[in-house]
């Protein structure tokens, strides 16, 4: 597999910086926020910085990843991702990651993330979508549904702390088609939190793999290994504690092949 780093695992950090970090800890590729607004304002990718991100990327020897993110709102909305997919294609990438936070029209969604879909493939784009936990899309059995109902092309980003904090269980991606399966992110955390406390979590402290309790091991035994696997862990304590954005980076690299060799020698090599 490929390994990705996520771009919200280094929180309000500039994109380069993000790249050069990534580089620096051995990964292969790094999701980029190029769609406003973003989670945390220095980590959005402009037009202004491409030209930067693209030395970066080179030098680094790192691919562009996932660009994020997409929200099917309305129609509207999805037209307005032009500029934001193409920045994305002269970046290198390959995919882009749709949300669906408060769309509850089924079909309408389904006909925004086929549209979402063509425009991206102008660019020369696959497209993904991310089931987020306590969202209108929250389930992978809802992300699949909304795949298969649009007729489009398209992937699933599967995110365990999403999976876990929306009350799912490793036994459901195996109603997943496999095939669908296109990105995998880990983190780790504890058994349950509030709703409140959960979202805080998704943005701002998630555990690393191994400092928690989630089931990260059988989960990733159940995932195909020719997809990207990254690591989307914010850890806003670390950068607080003045940890650079490499300290992280590499930090959470550590954490990973942990991970990964543990799914390794549980699953015979």
């Amino acid at each position: 597999m490929e390994l990705c780093l996520d771009s919200l695992t280094l929180t309000d950090t500039d994109p380069v910086d993000l790249i050069r970090a990534a580089g620096s800890a051995g990964f292969d590729l790094v999701s980029l926020w190029v769609q406003p607004p973003a989670l945390y304002a220095r980590a959005l990718l402009t037009n202004d910085q491409v030209r930067d991100c693209v030395a970066a990327l080179g030098d680094a020897g790192v691919r562009a990843g996932p660009l994020e993110a997409f929200d099917l709102a309305s129609a509207v909305a999805v037209e307005s991702f032009v500029p934001a997919l193409e920045r994305g294609a002269r970046l290198g990438a390959r995919t882009a990651s749709a949300i669906n936070m408060q769309n509850r029209d089924a079909a309408h969604v389904s006909d925004l993330l086929a549209r979402f879909g063509e425009l991206a493939r102008g660019f020369g784009l696959g497209i993904m979508i991310e089931p987020l936990a306590g969202w209108a899309t929250s389930t992978l059995e809802q992300a699949q549904s909304m795949i298969l109902a649009a007729q489009v092309d398209a992937g699933i980003v599967f995110d365990i702390a999403h999976l876990i904090r929306a009350g799912g269980s490793v036994a459901d991606l195996a109603a997943v088609e496999r095939g669908l399966l296109w990105h995998a992110q880990l983190c780790d955390g504890v058994a349950s939190l509030t709703r409140e406390e959960a979202v805080i979590e998704s943005w701002q402290e998630r555990l690393y793999p191994g400092d928690g309790v989630f089931p990260l091991v059988e989960a990733l035994r159940a995932l195909p290994r020719d997809i990207s696997w990254g690591i989307e862990a914010p850890s806003r304590r670390r950068a607080s504690q003045g940890m650079t954005a490499r300290q992280q980076a590499v930090e959470a690299m550590a954490a990973m092949r942990r991970t990964i060799d543990r799914v390794l020698a549980t699953n015979g090599g």
